[in-house]
């Protein structure tokens, strides 16, 4: 058998069923897009606010929002002031409400820095092909294991936190052992929005968000505990591969980023 550390273009791939899989308590996750943060953040802020001035007609009125659809409760007007009640002009709730909450996350941004987030590719094997193991949100969208970053936290020990967060089981008896190597791949988000590239553009000078690929190396025996409201996918590398539609551009280009590795498919 060769060992994984030996040489750092060899990886040792052991069988899915050298695993164990079991659950664990529902683990809150949220897509880290840009979009889907942009909403939470459109609903915790309606949520939050205590009441809404509404200017209509030259009058204005306030009003409790926590009986109403926090769909509906934000107004645009195009007057400033509160005491000027000039004619308005109505605009669509959701461009203004959406230009303020990208206004507090330039805020956080500016508070915090750049966002920088750590994932794990980590693989097993069936049918002596490669596997990645995803985590699946809800019936679509798929991700992998990892997160977020603490400002100055230590990208490995972030994401062994990470994994441990969303895979390991809660037990002494069965303690982790992330073996972290090599970052593969590097993706910059030059705005905010929802297009993330595995370059920064050179006119980018404050990108706002970084994210590391690292391979994850198995022993050939673990031990994994699944949130109950997340699944947990083992899909082969020819179904990812371009399938830009389904996985997104990230996830899809994996294959491309391990073509310089040499996998040793180790038979239990």
């Amino acid at each position: 058998m060769v060992s994984a550390s030996s040489s750092s273009s060899v990886v040792n791939v052991y069988p899915l069923a050298n695993y164990t899989f079991g659950t664990k308590e529902p683990k809150m996750e949220k897509d880290t897009s840009v979009a889907d943060r942009l909403a939470r953040m459109k609903v915790k802020l309606a949520w939050n606010v205590k009441s809404i001035c509404v200017i209509k007609e030259n009058r204005y009125r306030s009003f409790d929002v926590s009986s109403v659809d926090c769909n509906i409760v934000a107004f645009s007007v195009s007057c400033e002031q509160f005491g000027s009640f000039a004619k308005h002009v109505s605009q669509p709730c959701s461009v203004k409400l959406i230009n303020f909450v990208i206004n507090l996350a330039n805020g956080s941004y500016m508070k915090e820095g750049m966002r920088t987030s750590v994932e794990a590719i980590l693989l097993v094997q069936e049918h002596n092909h490669p596997h990645i193991l995803l985590l699946q949100i809800g019936n679509t969208f798929c991700k992998l294991p990892g997160g977020r970053l603490k400002p100055g936290e230590n990208e490995i020990e972030g994401l062994k936190r990470k994994l441990s967060s969303k895979l390991a089981v809660n037990s002494p008896t069965f303690p982790p052992n992330w073996q972290v190597g090599q970052c593969v791949a590097v993706w910059w988000r030059p705005n905010f929005e929802t297009v993330m590239y595995p370059y920064c553009p050179p006119h980018i000078a404050k990108p706002k968000e970084c994210k590391k690929l690292f391979i994850v190396h198995l022993t050939e025996k673990e031990y994994f505990a699944v949130p109950r409201n997340l699944k947990l996918l083992a899909v082969p590398l020819f179904e990812l591969y371009d399938n830009v539609q389904r996985y997104g551009p990230v996830i899809s280009t994996i294959p491309q980023q391990l073509s310089k590795f040499q996998f040793n498919m180790v038979s239990s």
